[in-house]
């Protein structure tokens, strides 16, 4: 508590208080409030009204300003408060804020600020100048229902056709405190005709709603008046039959674009109504050349704590198109480093990877393998696997198995597909990443014997994984440690390396095929950011073609589908 530690400021502040000896400062009256905040409650007298205030001091004082409140909290005072009841908006305030400002001072500052706007004689309102941009996001805190509108239905709703456009609505409660309406599809009677608005996997925490879009000639300030049924019932007429005993939804579209939902319940005569959210219509943030990674395919062996992240990190990139291939169910401690939460616990890894994919992307086209590569499956499910990774333009294992990439290497260099791998030492220390690209880079199994060799280097025995993936599928030795900041900060070095292999960028943003960076001090790094490139002198891998045969493997082929 500031006012018992410091007592030469607690004097400073009775002091600059006391001499305050004017009119309209009346009645202080220093107290001491449940939280042993210091607060004194006073009285402004201005022309024609009295305002009873409280100044309280934070017990943060005076590292930050000290609030203004009515004492009722209750009252509205001033178009720059936060809220009835709420502390005013003054001319010093946290963005201006130096500890040197007295109490006394944010006491001058209240009053400027109600004299300001003390309504004229002809009681007409009257709002002191903005010192500041209040960011309109701010007033979204207190609203619990809230429809937020994506860029698309933006596009949409703003057509002239939109008037009577079927829509869903679902209706969020996930948060546990706010209530998100989305419109999940517009348009059409059938599945095949609607316009996907939302990601599909939006729906699994949604109620959904149907309803429709009216446009009306009415201002913004109409359609907020419009709170129960009998309101809409009357302001829309015949236009659009209302049922009573149904559940339905509305998007009210005003004269200048503005949008309302409103959404009733059986039997209810008061509508839920939402506070609309416009989501901005942003460019590309990510700089990367778009279109061209849209199209690319990744395969992607491992979704443990490395291979999650960076599939996310990918969609979030622009890759659209993924095959996913993982065997392995998700367990508590894997929430240590993992993406997934509590929600999915016993859940496949491959599948609960997809399902965030799927919230972050609307047009992400996933392919699910519950498989363990080197396990024993049916050969139907491995060959099944092999073709789905075969069709990629990018595999990545992220698996840290030997095994595990024995099996992509040769499927990569069979299918002329690039291939990335990497794994996080164990501690943390660093990782190692690497790739092969085809016509630029040498084969897999020639940068992994590079690598090997330059481990042989050190004196110390390198951190690496043996025989188990690094989420511990595999075996039965105990995970390897690092914490979940190490994985995040490797799966991002893997993730930039993937995209600058899909874009396939002249010149590259790396000159070797390996690295090995550090991401603390340990083993052979000195300290984070502590890089080893391992450049490979072998010969450039090419594309694998496809030997002619002979006349007898022709006429055997061709007899095959004869008859």
């Amino acid at each position: 508590m500031w006012w018992v530690t410091d007592q030469a400021r607690l004097r400073t502040e009775r002091e600059a208080i006391e001499a305050l000896d004017a009119d309209w400062f009346q009645n202080p009256s220093w107290s001491v409030d449940d939280q042993l905040r210091l607060t004194l409650a006073f009285d402004i007298a201005i022309a024609r009204s009295r305002h009873t205030l409280r100044l309280i001091y934070h017990n943060t004082f005076p590292a930050s300003p000290p609030s203004i409140f009515p004492v009722d909290g209750e009252s509205r005072m001033s178009g720059h408060q936060y809220g009835a009841g709420g502390d005013l908006c003054l001319e010093i305030r946290n963005d201006n804020w130096s500890p040197d400002v007295t109490g006394a001072m944010m006491i001058g500052s209240a009053r400027h600020l109600l004299e300001t706007e003390t309504p004229g004689e002809d009681g007409a309102a009257i709002h002191a100048p903005s010192a500041h941009d209040f960011p309109a996001i701010l007033s979204l805190r207190s609203e619990v229902t809230r429809f937020y509108v994506s860029p698309l239905a933006r596009v949409i709703l703003a057509d002239d056709d939109a008037d009577g456009l079927p829509i869903e609505i679902g209706i969020d409660y996930c948060s546990g405190r706010t209530f998100m309406a989305h419109i999940l599809s517009m348009d059409g009677d059938g599945d095949d005709n609607k316009t996907h608005v939302a990601p599909e996997p939006l729906r699994r925490t949604c109620v959904e709603i149907d309803g429709v879009v009216v446009s009306t000639g009415a201002s913004a300030k109409t359609l907020e008046k419009i709170r129960t049924f009998g309101d809409l019932e009357q302001f829309l007429g015949d236009r659009f039959p209302l049922k009573p005993d149904a559940r339905w939804a509305v998007i009210l579209r005003g004269s200048e674009g503005s949008l309302r939902l409103l959404c009733h319940f059986a039997n209810d005569d008061d509508l839920m109504s939402f506070t609309t959210v416009l989501a901005p219509f942003d460019g590309d943030r990510s700089g990367l050349p778009s279109l061209q990674i849209r199209k690319k395919k990744v395969g992607i062996v491992g979704l443990g704590s490395l291979g999650s992240k960076i599939a996310l990190s990918l969609a979030r990139s622009g890759v659209c198109h993924f095959e996913l291939v993982d065997g392995d169910i998700l367990h508590a401690g894997n929430l240590e480093r993992h993406d997934g939460d509590w929600r999915d616990v016993g859940r496949h890894k491959a599948e609960l990877t997809a399902h965030r994919l799927q919230l972050v992307r609307r047009d992400v086209e996933i392919g699910v393998w519950r498989s363990a590569i080197g396990a024993q499956v049916s050969s139907q499910e491995a060959a099944n696997v092999s073709q789905a990774l075969a069709s990629c333009d990018l595999i990545i294992d992220a698996t840290a198995n030997a095994d595990v990439f024995n099996y992509v290497a040769g499927l990569s260099l069979r299918h002329n597909r690039s291939l990335i791998w990497g794994a996080v030492y164990a501690g943390g220390v660093g990782g190692e990443m690497a790739r092969a690209r085809i016509n630029r880079d040498p084969s897999p199994y020639d940068v992994r014997t590079v690598i090997n060799q330059y481990y042989e280097t050190s004196d110390e025995t390198p951190p690496v994984a043996a025989g188990r993936g690094y989420d511990g599928s595999v075996g039965e030795e105990t995970p390897m440690q690092a914490t979940d900041a190490d994985v995040s900060a490797f799966a991002a070095h893997i993730t930039a390396f993937a995209l600058d292999t899909l874009s396939d960028a002249e010149p590259s943003n790396y000159d070797a095929q390996a690295y090995l960076v550090g991401l603390k001090r340990g083993w052979l790094f000195n300290g984070p950011f502590d890089a080893r490139p391992i450049t490979v002198e072998a010969p450039v891998r090419g594309t694998l073609s496809t030997e002619a045969g002979s006349a007898g493997e022709a006429d055997f082929i061709t007899s095959l589908f004869s008859g």
